[in-house]
């Protein structure tokens, strides 16, 4: 059997791919792998590979009916519920996903009312613990913009269909009494008193990197890691279990057991250690390939590292076919792969270890490429360079001392204290020389690759190891890679489609116009959070931002690192809360402003931060404008230069795409007035003005600009009761199509010189 298991692996991914629908591109490449079994001419392999892709597409097949059933429907309100773990609870909000008594998981969240109940929550809801609680169920949604995290598909593939909004606890029990909730409770337990005993500064990376827990990052600081392509080491992996195997076996040979009975022990151990890391894929896999290697080092199997890596990965899918799409699950097994076929042919010829490490860090960054790309739609240039200094640091001294600090805290108070001012001075270093290598082009943005160009970057990729496994320079063998990618992000002057896209920030506005041939990227206003006074204890620490969630990830995902022209309409959060987001970010090469609305405090704090990326910042009114190949763009509100509020909105009224514009902010019916009384035009589409208020769209302005089509950008369900009803009645008698994106969400104008059509990406 050794060296038929990744065969077998081939098999069963190419069955699964199959079954759960995986697109036909990947399907075929899948397939013509798996055929290499037959290449073999070894009659019993050809067999057990036709057996293994039938067993696994049965599973998938079976797995795939199993999740398109529930027990619940809409109008139940009355559940029985447990805790398969602790759940998270942030601000005054406690979300988690819970199992039903029908074995039917839910996603809960419940709004937590009073600061004693919060305490009491934390307290007393472990994982084990069951409770009756009373709420309404209702569907998850997908995403509502392009290229958006798709939240409703993320959940079908965990086998959930609801969201629980829970309304009232009725009762809890604690159920907790098997081993494996023990184990759960340990973790917690040894979360908590990180909690309690640790500096602040030392609290996010001791619960990351000995128990897997994340959440304490503070985001722009995760966010700086993900950019240096190092995040990865915030994450226990596959490295993270070989290094904690090393260091144990060590410690267990130095105080007399045997060589066989270390093995046994750490083969106990690491199911345990899986459970309190917090059970995610990558420690999954690399605890069962270390066991199974274990296992096979005491019998008469002799299995090598890449038929662990391939059993494994057979094991993973006979339990959840789905996991295909996990990601974590897909980086830690494509890198773990990529590492462990290119040791026989490719790290024998470095004997240097700074090129042995360097070569390490190269494979992995490239392997993980096509991943990276399709799903955070940027490469991190530095990357590779980055994990150089961070990979040792990280294993060879941080995680050590956490670990060594962890076990003198209830060893030697004295000797915890005096490592974690020694991981202080460390720590602190790191993220000072992070910010450092941080700089503005440490990041190229692609943007979501379509599936043909995501196809070719992984042929790409697999002809650069082949040629390097033969011999080539690496600088030969990675040409085609190299060459393809710059020409896809420049053929982007090549595109004649243009678009106008309206996104669905929720309660607020922001209007994205990009030109044919990428002559000219608008944006109009970026959305944002309107911010209440709460108390303290419902502050969040990780709270929904328009500009991190919705904003940054929509540009990067469309391709987008630079604006050209950046409109901010008016002062209202609403318009411009994500603008500040957008700096370090996106690159804009001009704002422009409604005059004197900077002395406004938010417009003002945001064009600081503008500022200091030198971004020329103008103030404009009616007459200023601009021309291009594609079309006109004419300011023609407000008239003067007192800024009041939403009358003196930036008006802009623009001709492109075969169709007129007219981009009116939160321009209200006082403002309309004045318009129509000093510009005479027609625009065929009219953004509508403060979200579809009563105080907006009068029937004079509608009948002087005779709209054809009427966009209202709007949030679903919002407090404000937006769009008025009178205001959609005069629409509709006026014969004007209406889209709204809180029905519909984003919706999108595809243009090609002078045809487009509109269409949503709600149904």
């Amino acid at each position: 059997m050794q060296g038929y298991w990744f065969y077998l692996a081939i098999a069963a991914l190419s069955a699964t791919s199959f079954a759960l629908h995986v697109h036909w591109g990947l399907i075929i490449i899948f397939h013509l792998f798996c055929l290499r079994s037959i290449l073999t001419k070894k009659r019993n392999l050809i067999i057990m590979t036709v057996l293994t892709y039938f067993l696994f597409f049965t599973i998938s097949f079976i797995h795939n009916a199993a999740h398109k059933k529930t027990h619940f429907h809409l109008n139940q309100s009355e559940f029985y519920i447990t805790f398969p773990n602790k759940p998270s609870i942030d601000g005054n909000k406690l979300s988690s996903t819970v199992q039903t008594d029908r074995k039917e998981n839910l996603v809960l969240g419940y709004t937590i009312v009073s600061e004693t109940e919060k305490e009491s929550l934390e307290q007393n809801v472990k994982s084990g613990v069951s409770c009756h609680v009373l709420g309404n169920l209702s569907i998850p949604e997908k995403n509502r913009n392009e290229n958006l995290f798709n939240y409703k598909q993320y959940l079908f593939r965990q086998n959930i269909h609801w969201v629980l909004k829970v309304n009232e606890f009725k009762k809890c029990t604690d159920d907790g009494k098997g081993i494996l909730y023990k184990i759960k409770r340990m973790r917690e337990a040894s979360l908590r008193k990180i909690e309690q005993q640790y500096p602040p500064e030392i609290i996010p990376y001791a619960k990351a990197l000995l128990f897997g827990d994340r959440m304490d990052f503070e985001d722009d600081e995760y966010s700086r890691y993900q950019r240096l392509g190092i995040v990865h080491l915030l994450a226990i992996s596959g490295l993270h279990v070989s290094l904690i195997y090393v260091g144990f076996y060590y410690f267990l040979i130095r105080i007399g057991l045997t060589r066989e009975t270390s093995s046994w022990v750490i083969i106990l151990f690491l199911p345990l250690y899986t459970i309190l890391c917090g059970a995610n894929p990558p420690v999954i896999r690399a605890s069962i390939m270390l066991i199974i290697i274990l296992l096979s080092s005491h019998s008469k199997l002799s299995l090598t590292s890449v038929d662990g890596l391939s059993i494994s990965f057979l094991l993973f899918l006979m339990k959840d076919p789905f996991i295909i799409f996990n990601v974590g699950f897909q980086l830690s097994f494509i890198v773990s792969l990529s590492i462990l076929l290119s040791t026989p042919n490719i790290m024998v010829k470095y004997k240097n270890s700074i090129l042995q490490l360097m070569a390490i860090s190269f494979i992995s960054q490239i392997s993980a490429l096509p991943v990276m790309i399709y799903q955070f739609y940027q490469i991190s240039i530095i990357s590779i360079f980055s994990n150089l200094f961070y990979v040792p640091l990280y294993s060879f001294v941080i995680l050590p001392m956490l670990i060594f600090s962890f076990l003198m805290l209830f060893l030697l108070p004295f000797a915890f204290n005096l490592i974690n001012k020694c991981l202080l001075v460390i720590l602190y270093f790191a993220e000072k020389i992070a910010q450092f290598l941080d700089f503005k082009w440490a990041v190229l943005i692609i943007g979501r690759p379509g599936i043909w160009v995501l196809i070719f970057i992984i042929m790409a990729i697999l002809y650069l190891f082949y040629k390097w496994e033969k011999g080539k320079k690496i600088y030969v063998a990675a040409m085609p890679l190299c060459i393809f990618i710059p020409f896809y992000m420049a053929a982007k002057c090549l595109n004649p489609y243009g678009e106008v896209n309206f996104i669905d920030i929720g309660q607020g506005d922001s209007i994205m116009i990009r030109l044919p041939y990428n002559r000219g990227t608008y944006l109009i206003d970026t959305g944002g959070t309107i911010q209440f006074d709460v108390p303290d204890w419902t502050q969040k620490k990780h709270p929904f931002s328009v500009g991190k969630d919705i904003l940054v990830p929509f540009l990067k995902g469309k391709g987008i690192s630079k604006i050209d022209k950046l409109i901010l309409t008016h002062s209202d959060a609403d318009h411009i809360g994500a603008a500040k987001e957008l700096a370090g970010n996106i690159k804009v090469n001009h704002i422009y402003i409604s005059p004197n609305s900077w002395k406004k405090p938010l417009m003002y704090e945001i064009l600081k931060a503008f500022q200091k990326e030198n971004t020329p910042i103008t103030e404009v009114k009616d007459g200023f404008g601009w021309k291009m190949k594609d079309g006109s763009f004419r300011i023609v509100s407000p008239f003067d230069l007192h800024y009041e509020g939403n009358n003196d909105s930036l008006v802009m009224f623009a001709i492109f795409g075969g169709k007129s514009w007219l981009f009116t902010g939160d321009l209200e019916q006082e403002g309309e007035q004045e318009l129509i009384k000093s510009h005479h035009f027609h625009a065929d589409v009219l953004k509508v003005g403060h979200h579809g208020s009563k105080t907006s769209t009068s029937l004079p302005f509608l009948e002087s600009i005779h709209p054809k089509v009427a966009i209202i950008s709007v949030g679903k369900n919002n407090r404000y009761g937006h769009p008025n009803k009178e205001v959609l009645e005069r629409l509709e008698e006026n014969n004007i199509t209406i889209f709204r994106t809180d029905l519909e969400g984003e919706v999108i104008y595809k243009f090609k010189e002078n045809n487009g059509t509109i269409h949503t990406v709600l149904p």
